[in-house]
């Protein structure tokens, strides 16, 4: 079933706007990073052919999560390349009023990558990153992504900078009410993503319990979604 999904979608992917995305999302799902590349150079494949903005936001987004995932893997290298081309194209996006909003979050995002690579950084991108996100959420006060960030950024930052898991919790929770709100078709794997840190958080602040519930809300969307079916909720109940 693994390898007719994948031969179908990639053979179709080009005939549909949503094809990429129900790789990307398949990929996040299952653990199947190939398929995840693979969309990338779709739908880089189609920006350079058609100009069109939606698809380098698209592009950029599937760029984000790429490097999120290169540098749980210990990847810098892939994680550099794929900053760089993201990088290349924020602008367009940020001149765009559809997609300003989720340009300034996805630069702010850029920037934790980087300083999470070289943490003296932080002493000069950090409130960079920040000022992003602050603005990313006044732009556009219901985009999820700008609250995304936000708890990304209350939660790894130091308490001497600013942090907090206790506002990245508000933060998440925030992100999830209008993810589940208006839910869009690319913005799937972000939301089983926002899950898993908001349990994630509750973990760190000592609520096992609606960690639990988090990730088994995560398994109610998305019975196969193995990270959390086979690691991380397990992970947790023997504890």
């Amino acid at each position: 079933m693994i390898m007719v999904f994948n031969f179908t979608t990639e053979l179709h992917a080009s005939q549909g706007n949503n094809q990429p995305q129900e790789m990307i999302y398949y990929a996040f799902t299952r653990d199947r990073m190939e398929t995840w590349i693979r969309a990338i150079n779709i739908l880089e494949k189609e920006y350079r052919r058609t100009g069109n903005i939606d698809v380098l936001y698209e592009l950029t987004l599937a760029r984000y999560g790429y490097i999120g995932y290169s540098l749980g893997t210990s990847d810098r290298t892939a994680a550099r390349e794929h900053i760089r081309l993201a990088e290349e194209h924020i602008d367009k996006l940020t001149a765009s009023s559809r997609y300003a909003s989720s340009a300034y979050a996805l630069q702010a995002a850029l920037y934790a990558y980087r300083i999470s690579m070289a943490p003296w950084r932080a002493v000069f991108w950090g409130q960079r990153s920040m000022n992003l996100i602050d603005r990313a959420i006044e732009t556009d006060p219901r985009n999820p992504q700008a609250w995304l960030e936000h708890g990304n950024a209350m939660f790894y930052a130091p308490a001497t900078f600013g942090g907090s898991k206790e506002k990245a919790l508000e933060s998440y929770n925030r992100a999830i009410s209008i993810f589940e709100s208006e839910m869009k078709e690319h913005h799937r794997w972000l939301y089983l993503n926002t899950l898993v840190a908001l349990a994630k958080s509750y973990q760190e602040t000592g609520n096992k319990t609606m960690a639990r519930i988090t990730y088994r809300k995560a398994l109610e969307f998305e019975p196969e979604f193995t990270w959390v079916r086979d690691t991380l909720l397990p992970g947790l109940e023997g504890q």
